[in-house]
């Protein structure tokens, strides 16, 4: 019994399983990507029907009467399988010629036509306002990614088929660029997209040993490459993910003009933040150490001893610690007491290297289970240093 065909003269917007599988194979070569090539793309018409899982029955009927009109339409060409039969397929040409015929009756944009779209979106931006700090390499680089996007080149981090949030990164990097002052995230984040989350969506942190809250993801890598490296944090734009500040305790006094503050007076422990950290004009302490503590909740235990040692809460270190770590006392002896794991271990050595100071390990070993320093259990003694 012959499969009861569709009717496509009268309706041309019917989906065609293997012209989409065409479609696929088409995008995948250097033709689809670029639309340069020198030969015509050949395919065995076997395989095209799995790619279309039209290997038998109806579908394949449908199929072949498919390949047939498009050959009418002028999409394709049919090289037979057997010469006395011009109706037996045996491979399919196709031409980067006829590409905007064969995506006109599969109803969608041709891989040209995303090429041009694309290199549109970057050509516009170009235009966009920027501070003039920024100017010129916001041309080059919109230049270079228009270029890239027009000859089927790599446009990551974009997407070449998710145009909304390519159109999306492109209008908030001039804002960003244009940043002023300095705001916590979410703040910035409602200024920028009206969205107090997103800014954090679209940015990710990684804490590591070289630079603590690196911007990772799209946003990172776009910024870095359009400033050239200059810009690889919110940080550096002004948005904070959090505030630039130093969780202390212990007996330290800070003069500022000619008031002193004497910290040692509080029972627990005091958020200094960056800007006052840097307006001391002078630092005392009768602390004969400095202890560094990762974890805050060890940091709160040991505070709790009133022990006459100065505490400094910290993990990868901030801004605001570096800042303080410097500036307090050179003469006395410093510490750090961290988990004894890799990332403790890092920690110390990042303070070593920004500090100057020559941060020595207190409690920790390497290898030893479990690393965390809350496993220690609480304090034993409340003098220095505070565990067997």
């Amino acid at each position: 019994m012959t499969p009861r065909l569709p009717n496509s003269t009268s309706d041309p917007r019917r989906p065609t399983a293997i012209l989409e599988a065409l479609a696929r194979r088409y995008e995948r070569t250097q033709g689809g990507r670029t639309g340069v090539v020198a030969r015509d793309l050949i395919l065995d018409v076997e395989d095209l029907f799995t790619d279309a899982r039209a290997n038998e029955g109806e579908r394949r009927a449908i199929a072949e009467h498919d390949l047939h009109e498009a050959v009418h339409q002028g999409i394709l060409r049919i090289d037979p399988l057997h010469r006395r039969d011009p109706r037996s397929i045996g491979q399919i040409r196709f031409s980067v010629a006829d590409e905007s015929k064969l995506y006109s009756r599969l109803a969608r944009p041709s891989p040209t036509q995303q090429r041009h779209a694309l290199a549109t979106l970057f050509e516009t931006a170009s235009t966009a306002s920027v501070p003039a700090l920024w100017r010129e390499s916001w041309l080059d680089w919109c230049h270079r990614m228009q270029q890239a996007a027009l000859a089927g080149g790599s446009i990551a981090p974009f997407e070449r088929t998710d145009f909304e949030a390519n159109r999306e990164l492109l209008d908030l990097l001039p804002r960003l660029l244009a940043w002023e002052g300095e705001s916590l995230v979410r703040f910035a984040s409602c200024v920028l997209c009206g969205d107090s989350k997103r800014l954090e969506d679209l940015a990710t942190f990684e804490r590591d040993s070289q630079n603590y809250g690196r911007l990772r993801g799209k946003l990172g890598r776009i910024l870095s490459e359009i400033s050239s490296n200059r810009v690889n944090s919110l940080d550096d734009l002004g948005i904070l993910p959090n505030p630039r500040s130093v969780l202390v305790h212990g007996p330290l006094q800070l003069r500022f003009g000619d008031e002193w503050l004497n910290l040692g007076l509080l029972q627990g422990p005091c958020r200094l933040s960056q800007v006052d950290v840097c307006r001391v004009n002078e630092w005392r302490t009768a602390a004969a150490r400095c202890l560094t503590v990762e974890n805050e909740t060890t940091f709160h235990e040991l505070a709790k001893l009133r022990s006459g040692e100065l505490l400094v809460q910290t993990s990868f270190p901030g801004s605001a610690t570096i800042e303080l770590l410097k500036r307090v006392p050179a003469g006395m002896e410093f510490w750090h007491f961290g988990d004894s794991d890799e990332a403790g271990f890092e920690i110390l050595r990042n303070l070593t290297e920004r500090t100057g100071r020559p941060f020595q390990p207190l409690h920790m070993e390497r290898g030893r289970v479990p690393f965390e320093q809350e496993a220690l259990g609480r304090p034993k003694k409340a003098s220095w240093p505070f565990y067997e």
